[in-house]
């Protein structure tokens, strides 16, 4: 498998991901995308409105 359990980190919100090239580049986004997703979803209201200025 290309996407393991973080070894040292939390598993519930880490992974390993292995960029050996067996991995569809599609997956590799999706992956980025989800995990910048659910970091913003995170941060105070404020904070988010100030990304969408970007």
């Amino acid at each position: 498998s290309d996407v393991r359990p973080s070894r040292h980190l939390n598993k519930a919100h880490w992974s390993t991901v292995y960029l050996d090239g067996s991995l569809p580049d599609s997956q590799i986004y999706y992956l980025v995308d989800a995990s910048y997703q659910q970091a913003v979803n995170l941060l105070p209201e404020e904070k988010r409105k100030l990304l969408v200025q970007l």
